[in-house]
């Protein structure tokens, strides 16, 4: 399954299931799950080669190793998407900072000089 062009012949329904993984995956995400299907499209369309969908795909899911490998699936022989340790880190969610937090930090700094 992994490994860039499977040696079974795909179905529909392999493609119809990936998809429900992805979308069940991100249904708090929704745009990156519509970002998908533009990047489908715009393959489908030639707009982008297989090496700007690989590229796409492993920045739309970082952090979800089992969606990345699983679309060497549908990839064409000689093509692969391997993960490196920082595909596999979800990007962190940056914490909003808080105003008595910023004003502690501000009062540390006058004191400092």
């Amino acid at each position: 399954m992994v490994g860039g062009g499977s040696i079974q012949k795909l179905t529909t329904n392999d493609a119809l299931e990936y998809l429900k993984n992805v979308k069940d995956i991100f249904r708090d995400k929704k745009e990156t799950y519509e970002d998908f299907l533009e990047v489908m499209k715009e393959f489908k369309a030639q707009r982008i080669d297989t090496a700007g969908v690989i590229a796409r795909v492993k920045h739309l899911f970082k952090g979800h190793r089992d969606l990345i490998l699983g679309f060497n699936t549908f990839l064409p022989k000689g093509f692969a998407i391997t993960c490196s340790p920082e595909d596999e880190t979800p990007p962190q969610k940056k914490k909003p900072v808080q105003f008595e937090e910023a004003i502690n930090f501000v009062g540390k700094i006058k004191v400092i000089k």
